[in-house]
């Protein structure tokens, strides 16, 4: 498992109280945190990685791709657009 560094900020009662703990249960004190934290996104729902949109495109559309833009943006591409002023 490769690990990241990271800083957390305890108050004074609860890094004395998380020292204590780490020696009474002979452990580090970061493997405590580690611990709690896994405890704690155990009952949490993993973040489902969105699925790409299925595209149904004509695959000779990849063949000629600079006339199919150009004959959606017409002959001058961006340059006569409208909205410019």
């Amino acid at each position: 498992m490769t690990m990241t560094r990271t800083t957390v900020y305890l108050s004074q009662d609860a890094k004395r109280r998380l020292s204590a703990a780490a020696r009474r249960r002979h452990r580090s004190e970061a493997e405590l945190i580690r611990d709690a934290i896994d405890q704690l996104l155990a009952g949490e729902p993993e973040r489902p990685r969105p699925s790409p949109p299925q595209l149904d495109l004509d695959p000779s559309v990849i063949d000629n791709v600079d006339e199919q833009l150009s004959a959606g943006f017409g002959a001058d591409g961006m340059e006569s657009a409208s909205w410019r002023s």
